[in-house]
């Protein structure tokens, strides 16, 4: 339960370090960001926002580009270090990989909706699942019993 806890964190830390990756390099994201936050500082005072917003189009991008490719390289650092303590707890690898994938996916899909209002229509859900499926049939295929080269299997 405790791996399953990490892989479920470490895949949300990708999904936020993934969010970071796009406003530290999206220009167009960044500069929305910034003209939002400025809104909501200077929501009374018209004057400020309008002389304010020209920083958005100088230094004010910048700032942010920097702030969040920042923010990003510390997320992924908690996230392997996370993610690493869900393969120390989880019984096999592949457990803690499929549950921090579907994670990752589940996070990253409802962070893409509700903050960028993408359309995550049932097709990419398809896919979601048949890449989650994959990851179980490899988990099934590599836990087949061992045996001796030469001897056969026993049937229950």
């Amino acid at each position: 339960m405790k791996g399953q806890i990490y892989a479920v964190s470490s895949g949300l830390l990708a999904a936020l370090a993934s969010l970071c990756g796009k406003y530290a390099v999206a220009s167009s994201e960044a500069h929305e960001l910034c003209l939002d936050l400025l809104a909501y500082w200077y929501e009374d005072n018209e004057d400020e926002y309008h002389l304010s917003s020209q920083l958005c189009q100088n230094y004010g991008l910048y700032y942010i580009h920097a702030t969040f490719l920042v923010l990003m390289i510390s997320i992924n650092c908690v996230m392997w270090t996370t993610f690493t303590k869900a393969l120390n707890y989880s019984s096999t690898s592949i457990e803690a990989t499929i549950t921090n994938t579907a994670a990752n996916f589940f996070f990253t899909a409802i962070l893409g909706q509700v903050l960028f209002g993408e359309v995550v229509n049932s097709l990419w859900w398809l896919g979601t699942v048949l890449i989650l499926c994959g990851l179980v049939l490899m988990h099934h295929s590599h836990n087949k019993p061992a045996r001796k080269p030469g001897t056969r299997l026993k049937r229950q």
